[in-house]
């Protein structure tokens, strides 16, 4: 393969350290849905399974794409399509309602299984979970009757870096709802939401992400790069125009090099005519528009050839902002990269 993701695992070592310092040692819960976030989550999850305590995904076919690569915890956070599967494989999950509570156990006590539930709390992100006390107060009691603890409880924060007054009220909503938990009850309480390990929120776990892949804290590194190889040069003319739409328009006679990663792979196309890129420690230029399959840089300045390395990514902070967007939606895309990855 040209194209292949680099992972450092020395940078990914270092950044869970340093969250482990910022919270105290408390546990910590890795979120590697979307494919640890576009680095690959088997890899991420060989790496780190010494490290922490539970991995997070956001559906069933990502726990199950992971249980084979760990012992540890797994929670499903989004919705599942088949608790029965879940609980053979010994994956927790996500609990939103009374009637998701009831019938999961009644599937439970049938095959004679337990659920690992942890229970969803709406604080005010109004996406997932219980918002009304009775209706927590319902599961609770449904619960104990089936003698059955809950794993955890949790909130999602939705605005902890823009917002200090809505964050007060979420935090005062989960209290409240934590308060009424049986006392004899080993239930795991645990945020997330942004930058939750900077919080003075009094929690048992903490559920990180952008921040274990090295953005959110200056102590953190990348752990992500990407490389390809110029596959292709070709002699543009003056007034000839390069890729699709006649995206670029030759203003001289310049050298245009190709490179075989696009948009398919995770390479946004509001990055066409906008990414610079390395190549023999030279900046080039994205030249047209970026391909489904591959990109076209100006090498008219660079002492280059077929074969060389390129590198395309070392930081995505530099990238979110030509695309109006977060770190978050840049490393996502490369949840789909066809390319290979490499652990260095």
């Amino acid at each position: 393969m040209f194209s292949k993701i680099i992972l450092n695992q020395t940078n990914l070592h270092n950044n869970i350290n340093c969250i482990k310092k910022i919270v105290n040692n408390k546990q910590i819960c890795v979120m590697v849905k979307a494919e640890a976030y576009g680095h690959g989550a088997k890899e991420v999850v060989n790496i780190l399974n010494k490290d922490i305590d539970y991995f997070g995904v956001s559906n069933q076919t990502e726990a199950e794409e992971i249980r084979p690569e760990t012992d540890k915890h797994i929670i499903v956070f989004g919705a599942c399509d088949n608790y029965l599967e879940c609980m053979k494989q010994d994956i927790s999950f996500a609990l939103f309602s009374f009637n998701d509570a009831k019938n999961i156990i009644k599937l439970a006590k049938k095959n004679s299984l337990y659920p690992r539930f942890h229970l969803c709390i709406n604080s005010g992100m109004n996406r997932y979970g219980v918002k009304k006390i009775k209706d927590y107060v319902k599961i609770l009691n449904l619960l104990l009757k089936n003698n059955i603890e809950l794993e955890g409880i949790y909130t999602h924060f939705s605005s902890l870096t823009t917002d200090e007054s809505y964050t007060e009220r979420q935090k005062k909503i989960f209290y409240e709802f934590i308060s009424l938990l049986p006392k004899n009850w080993k239930t795991i309480k645990h945020i997330g939401g942004g930058r939750s390990i900077f919080t003075d929120i009094d929690t048992d776990m903490y559920r990180v992400g952008l921040e274990c892949y090295g953005y959110g804290n200056e102590f953190v590194k990348p752990v992500m790069s990407i490389k390809s190889r110029i596959v292709d040069i070709q002699k543009v003319n003056h007034g000839e125009h390069v890729g699709y739409l006649c995206g670029f328009t030759a203003s001289k006679d310049m050298l245009v090099a190709t490179i075989p990663l696009g948009y398919g792979d995770g390479l946004p196309r509001k990055l066409s005519n906008k990414l610079v890129i390395k190549i023999n420690g030279k900046d080039a230029k994205s030249t047209g528009n970026i391909c489904m399959d591959a990109f076209m840089v100006d090498i008219t300045n660079i002492n280059c050839k077929i074969g060389d390395e390129v590198s395309i990514m070392e930081d995505a902070s530099s990238i979110a902002p030509l695309i109006e967007s977060t770190e978050y939606e840049v490393l996502t895309n490369f949840n789909k990269f066809r390319g290979e990855r490499e652990i260095i």
